[in-house]
């Protein structure tokens, strides 16, 4: 394998997501996203809700953006596998709860 190839192959990927939450970030769906995260340890996975940040690991951090109804949350991944990451914590934010 040549330096060039094994570089690229260690290059972190990194993925950008944009969600507008349809109901307010409680503790089920940021508890959903922290285990997410925690399947991925080498990759960072950060979201962002106007100024707040939060490291997706963290149910309390991802509870404390206080993103409500419209917030629109920026998810961003950088580490092996960024965008299936995104796109999966993505879904999970863009999922409306059906009661029962």
């Amino acid at each position: 394998m040549s330096a060039s190839s094994e570089a690229h192959q260690f290059a972190d990927e990194v993925a950008e997501r944009t969600v507008i939450l349809p109901k307010h970030l409680h503790a089920r769906p940021a508890g959903q996203v922290a285990q997410v995260a925690a399947r991925h340890p080498d990759t960072t996975i950060d979201l962002v809700a106007g100024s707040r940040r939060a490291n997706a690991r963290s149910v309390l951090a991802v509870m404390g953006l206080g993103a409500v109804t419209g917030t629109e949350i920026l998810v961003t991944a950088v580490g092996p596998g960024a965008a299936a990451i995104a796109d999966e914590i993505c879904r999970i934010l863009a999922t409306p709860e059906t009661d029962g």
